[in-house]
């Protein structure tokens, strides 16, 4: 009871709308005092809409304090790790955490064979508690739809919309729009510098962008060239310096820009001063440097 009573005051003390990010860090490796790869939440209503499951996503959930009640609906942007290596994880451990309960994902193609594979990989573990604990059928409660452009999911909360963005060699990669009818928020992927985005995200409350800073993700690409020669090619073409983030999110006339998904993360030799110098010679409006477990009023 008054763990219930615990629970629900959180609840209310976080009643507003809000986006929370989860995981701020580009790419997958980990470093000691680091940020998490990706994931973000955007809550409506008190519905809770989670985008993103890269390593870390399970803890971070719950430190932001959240219940595994809430895990209801899960979006995935692209198929890279530090987007949705914990997906399967996050899942499962929702299920062994909370009552039964649905929960759907949605994904571009390739999310059917992830989840499959998901919850093969713990096959024995789900037998076990269903017959051992009594617990509901994962496979009763998770459910999942691959999409594409255009809309991808509406209930009585938000309206969500899809854009293809540019990640090579990544085809399938996409910036997510979130529509309650009085507010919009986009979250634009990993992308490279791409026009149409600023179109997708025109007039948008908050524009939640990823961004590189060149000079030092060069040097890193330089410093790396014996185990990894193509990696700047590879972070050149798929990936927005900070100042075309500016220049887009100023050609989108957004009311906030917020900068995530950070390229190297910051303290591994850039500051998030040094981010936010270089997106500030494009775009002069409302700007937030994003961090782990940051939450922001929509």
């Amino acid at each position: 009871m008054m763990l219930a009573m615990a629970r629900a005051m959180v609840l209310m003390g976080m009643a507003s709308d809000r986006i929370v990010l989860f995981g701020t860090k580009g790419g997958p490796r980990i470093i000691k005092g680091g940020s998490w790869p990706s994931s973000n939440a955007i809550v409506i209503n008190n519905q809770v809409y989670l985008i993103d499951a890269g390593l870390g996503v399970t803890r971070q959930f719950v430190e932001a304090g959240f219940d595994y009640s809430q895990l209801g609906v899960i979006f995935i942007t692209h198929h890279h790790s530090d987007h949705n290596l914990e997906l399967g994880g996050l899942i499962h451990t929702a299920w062994l955490g909370a009552p039964p309960h649905p929960i759907t994902v949605h994904g571009p193609k390739g999310l059917d064979h992830l989840m499959r594979h998901a919850l093969a990989s713990q096959a024995f573990d789900i037998t076990t508690r269903v017959e051992d604990e009594g617990l509901a059928d994962i496979h009763e409660l998770v459910s999942w739809q691959e999409f594409t452009e255009g809309p991808v999911f509406e209930d009585d909360h938000v309206r969500v919309t899809a854009l293809r963005v540019a990640h090579p060699p990544v085809e399938e990669c996409y910036a997510l729009k979130f529509d309650t009818g009085s507010k919009v928020v986009v979250f634009g992927a990993d992308t490279a510098f791409f026009p149409p985005l600023a179109d997708f995200a025109k007039g948008a409350d908050i524009l939640v962008h990823e961004a590189m800073h060149l000079p030092t993700a060069r040097q890193i690409c330089d410093d790396l060239k014996a185990t990894k020669p193509r990696l700047w090619d590879h972070l050149n073409a798929s990936h927005t310096s900070c100042a075309d983030v500016g220049r887009l999110a100023s050609m989108a006339e957004c009311g906030h820009l917020v900068i995530n998904h950070y390229v190297p993360e910051p303290g591994y030799r850039a500051s998030v001063e040094d981010f936010e110098h270089a997106v500030r010679q494009t775009y002069g409006g409302p700007l937030t440097m994003g961090r782990d477990q940051l939450s922001l009023e929509i």
